[in-house]
């Protein structure tokens, strides 16, 4: 009799179960644990409105990190539901392992069913749309001088059309090479904000000093970022320490006038000045890398006859 009862109950709970119903169940599962999460970011982005102005945000990331908190609160206030889901996916699933038509079957009514219940989140999208605009109210503080360093770094400075070096020539600024910096005047746009900056900083063996505006943006960013980078001015730092390792001379016949530079050291040098050409009867900046012990020329056949010349500066490059 006990046999028999066993075995009407096991056919009972067999006829009661099936891949299809046990699919669909788990879906529920992890449906009910979505539409709780949900639930809890309408309520708490509503709230986050409601209260906007009293947790008196400094800055636009300050916001957006409370959006996050109030997405991982979500979760893990509901974490015990996602256990509870997917504990209940994997044990049905072993009901049907070794049965490949039932485990299909199984996995198609789970998937089908959750896809087909899909969750309303018009209302969490609306409202991340207000608090979006909310955010926009939010003006941060202007960048301090060590976030424009941190914002220089990696950034370019060219030279100018009346500079010594060639206009092509472009210097990488590293914020640990940066030895001194002022903000020289500060202006205020519409949407932006300039600062005009003088700045020393070392390449390699030579350090160079730069007059630079750097135009910050905010519009839709989070912080104001550099919008253009314009170099107004760029010299070379003269430390007089190598004025006495260089002799210059003219050298050569009429019409093709050289400027003749001899390094008597053991290090190259960068050489600057300015020559008068013969024809023109202009005078004319030049900056040239004398190596080591070596010999260089400035001007001369097809570059002008050199009739003149001044010498501003000898440093190492």
């Amino acid at each position: 009799m006990r046999n028999i009862i066993i075995i009407i109950l096991c056919l009972f709970f067999t006829a009661c179960s099936s891949p299809e119903r046990d699919g669909k169940k788990a879906a529920i599962n992890y449906i009910n644990y979505e539409k709780a999460v949900i639930e809890y970011r309408q309520r708490e982005y509503s709230r986050l409105l409601e209260n906007f102005n009293r947790y008196n945000f400094n800055t636009r990331t300050a916001v957006r990190q409370k959006i996050q908190e109030i997405d991982d609160d979500a979760k893990n206030t509901n974490n015990r539901r996602l256990q509870n889901a997917e504990q209940y996916y994997r044990k049905t699933l072993g009901k049907y392992v070794t049965n490949i038509t039932k485990n299909a079957e199984f996995e198609y009514s789970f998937r089908t069913y959750r896809n087909s219940q899909k969750i309303d989140d018009s209302n969490i999208v609306l409202l991340l749309s207000q608090i979006e605009n909310a955010i926009l109210t939010i003006i941060p503080p202007l960048p301090d001088i060590e976030k424009i360093k941190n914002d220089l770094s990696g950034r370019e400075i060219r030279e100018q059309p009346n500079g010594y070096f060639n206009q092509n020539r472009r210097w990488l600024i590293e914020k640990d090479k940066i030895i001194d910096f002022q903000i020289i005047n500060e202006y205020a746009g519409n949407n932006d904000y300039t600062f005009e900056v003088h700045l020393i900083f070392q390449i390699e063996n030579g350090f160079f000093e730069a007059i630079i505006d750097i135009k910050y943006v905010l519009l839709q960013n989070d912080d104001w970022i550099i919008d253009v980078l314009a170099s107004k001015e760029l010299n070379i730092v003269k430390t007089g320490r190598y004025d006495s390792y260089i002799t210059a001379g003219i050298t050569g016949w009429s019409g093709e006038y050289s400027l003749e530079l001899t390094n008597h050291s053991d290090v190259n040098l960068v050489v600057g000045g300015v020559i008068l050409l013969e024809f023109s009867r202009e005078w004319r900046k030049f900056s040239t890398l004398v190596e080591s012990n070596g010999r260089r020329s400035v001007g001369g056949l097809f570059l002008g006859s050199v009739i003149d010349y001044n010498i501003h500066f000898t440093e190492r490059p």
